[in-house]
């Protein structure tokens, strides 16, 4: 690596560039030096090109609407200044002045949009450096109408923002699709029709989108904030979830995707991480960042039938990259709900191994691993991961009908309640409790009998 690049690497927003990236960028900049007490930038004049401090140090006087000194800021080497206009083209807010002798490295938004074309990943560091401006007290806190209160988390593709509706007063969740993406088209049209998907899908069980905003040279996603906590963190701190409450959760995430699936929409991505708890117990499936309409399945451009998803959770016609329907989301419910049986997937190892397991090898029965999983839902997972996917539970709405909760289906007008009253000393607490369980698991196990 040459010694700008190294240079580069060293400063933070630049720490996310790869070696290869950093010195492509390197090649790129153009190194000016300054004389001291020279004027760099003016207040006010367009803005289309960031500066890096090589050697030196620069001032910036900081003044108030009325031009009244408020104070002086010094930078150093390694420090940027003048970023901001790579991603907005606004106007300088302030002066900056060499206050020594100084050399910078100066990255022009022209060379930079040219350079990203050929290599979107180098685009990474204007996300580093938009995400430090949105966080930082006294930097941008809006996006669009929306106020920002601080980040809410991040994954490969997004940052997540806490915001609030500044008329509605409502707390939202935006979503920023990373600068590194945007120029990969792809990906920055998944992400417009993850917007335009969602917004169609109106389900208790789907986190809801409310708005979308296009703001300094990215996209936003304006969405309602879940309280709670996702299945893999529940999965890590509580070990895993009772019977009855997989079956209400196999409820909640049938109905769910049944609801995507019945306007055109595969998810393509439902695992653990993408189904939020909340604190009285009802699940949502988010993040619909792979998600794909049926008829754009042969499509070139959103290319969906590559094996993209999660390798843990993906069906084998996702893997083998053939036409896919709604029956992928049921075989990642399906693994999903043997991780929950058993704690942890059915296959382990590298990705490759993974992959080729899901292709070939058949999924464990829960039952001969633990003798106590009911045999419902062992049946269920052995319908629902079945490699063929005609073999598989055909809809959602199946799985639905499968755990349905009997009392949903029975005659009110053939109903019949019998109680039975226990009088009894403190002291015989523990053989009344024993009794009642005894009688509680003879009652279950007889079939349209309720015990509550």
């Amino acid at each position: 690596m040459n010694q700008i690049a190294s240079f580069l690497k060293e400063i933070e927003i630049f720490q996310g560039l790869s070696d290869i990236s950093a010195e492509r960028l390197a090649k790129r900049v153009e190194l000016q030096t300054f004389e001291a007490q020279k004027l760099i930038l003016r207040r006010g004049a367009p803005g289309d090109r960031m500066y890096v401090i090589y050697e030196g140090e620069v001032r910036i006087p900081i003044v108030d609407e009325h031009g009244q000194m408020r104070f002086i800021t010094h930078l150093h080497k390694g420090q940027v200044f003048g970023e901001m206009a790579l991603l907005t083209g606004d106007p300088r807010n302030a002066d900056v002045v060499a206050n020594t002798d100084c050399t910078c490295l100066v990255i022009s938004k022209d060379t930079l949009e040219d350079l990203i074309q050929s290599y979107p990943e180098v685009a990474k560091f204007l996300t580093a450096i938009l995400g430090e401006r949105l966080c930082r007290s006294g930097g941008i806190r809006k996006v669009g109408k929306y106020n920002l209160i601080g980040e809410l988390g991040r994954g490969g593709m997004a940052v997540v923002y806490e915001g609030v509706h500044p008329i509605l007063e409502r707390s939202v969740a935006i979503k920023m699709l990373s600068h590194e993406l945007v120029y990969h088209q792809e990906f920055a049209e998944r992400f417009r029709e993850e917007a335009r998907i969602i917004a169609n899908l109106r389900h208790p069980n789907i986190v809801e989108v409310f708005d979308t905003e296009e703001a300094y040279a990215t996209f936003f996603i304006v969405m309602e904030k879940l309280s709670g906590t996702d299945l893999r963190d529940i999965v890590r701190t509580k070990g895993g979830l009772s019977y009855e409450e997989i079956r209400i959760l196999l409820r909640e995430m049938a109905s769910a995707p049944d609801c995507a699936h019945s306007k055109g929409v595969i998810h393509r991505d439902v695992k653990p991480s993408n189904i939020v708890i909340s604190p009285d117990g009802k699940a949502k499936l988010t993040d619909f960042g792979l998600a794909v309409r049926v008829d754009m399945n042969e499509s070139k451009q959103f290319a969906p039938a590559s094996s993209v998803g999660t390798p843990c959770y993906m069906a084998p016609e996702q893997i083998a990259k053939k036409h896919l329907d709604g029956r992928a989301d049921i075989y990642a419910l399906g693994i999903i709900t043997y991780e929950l049986l058993i704690g942890q997937p059915p296959y382990l190892g590298s990705v490759v191994d993974v992959l080729k397991k899901h292709l070939r090898g058949e999924v464990p029965h829960p039952r001969k691993i633990n003798p106590d999983v009911p045999e419902d839902l062992d049946t269920f997972v052995r319908t629902a991961t079945a490699k063929k996917p005609e073999e598989r539970f055909q809809s959602c709405a199946e799985i639905v009908n499968f755990f349905r909760d009997p009392s949903e289906t029975l005659n009110a007008d053939r109903l019949e309640v019998q109680t039975l009253t226990f009088v009894y000393d403190k002291t015989l607490q523990k053989k009344v409790d024993a009794l009642l369980e005894e009688c509680r698991q003879k009652a279950k196990a007889i079939d349209g009998l309720i015990v509550r």
